[in-house]
C-alpha cells in the first residue's frame, strides 16, 4: 500500500542509520552481526522502499511476494541487476561494494517515490551517512 509520509521518512531514516552498524561491525571484525544488520535490518527498508516504487509504477494492488521474491517481475532490468548486486559474500571488500550498490539503489529510488507522493527527501540525512561509511572504510583500510 502507498505510504504515509511518516512510514517514508522512517524508512529512510532507519535505512542510512542502521547502515552505521554495518560499518562498525565491519570494522570490528564482526562478521554474524555485519550480515545481520545488512541482510536483515537494513535489507528490509530497502524492501520496503522497493515495494513503494513497484507501486507507484504498477499500482498498489499487488504483491510482491514475500520477501520480494517477485521483484524481477516489477522492477526494470537494470534495476533488478542492481539489485541482485546488493548482496554479497563474506568478503568485506564485497560486503563494502554491496553496502555502495544497496545505497546508490535505495538513492534512485527514494528520490522516485519522493517526488511521485510530493514528500520531501532528506539528502543531508544520506549525505552524512555516506561520509560516515567513507570515513570507517578509509580508517580500515589505512588510506587517508
Amino acid at each position: 500500500k502507498p505510504p504515509t509520509p511518516l512510514f517514508f521518512y522512517s524508512c529512510c531514516n532507519n535505512f542510512w542509520w542502521c547502515l552505521n552498524n554495518v560499518a562498525k561491525g565491519i570494522a570490528r571484525d564482526e562478521l554474524p552481526y555485519v550480515m545481520y544488520m545488512l541482510n536483515d535490518v537494513v535489507r528490509h527498508e530497502l524492501h520496503d522502499m522497493i515495494d513503494y516504487y513497484i507501486g507507484t509504477q504498477h499500482g498498489f494492488n499487488l504483491s510482491t511476494g514475500k520477501n520480494g521474491k517477485y521483484f524481477k517481475r516489477y522492477l526494470p532490468p537494470e534495476l533488478y541487476a542492481q539489485y541482485a548486486a546488493t548482496y554479497s559474500g563474506s568478503d568485506y571488500a564485497d560486503i563494502w561494494e554491496a553496502v555502495d550498490t544497496m545505497c546508490d539503489l535505495f538513492h534512485t529510488l527514494a528520490l522516485a517515490v519522493a517526488e511521485y507522493f510530493g514528500f520531501t527527501y532528506r539528502q543531508e540525512e544520506e549525505d552524512g551517512m555516506r561520509e560516515y561509511l567513507r570515513m570507517v572504510k578509509q580508517k580500515i583500510s589505512g588510506c587517508k
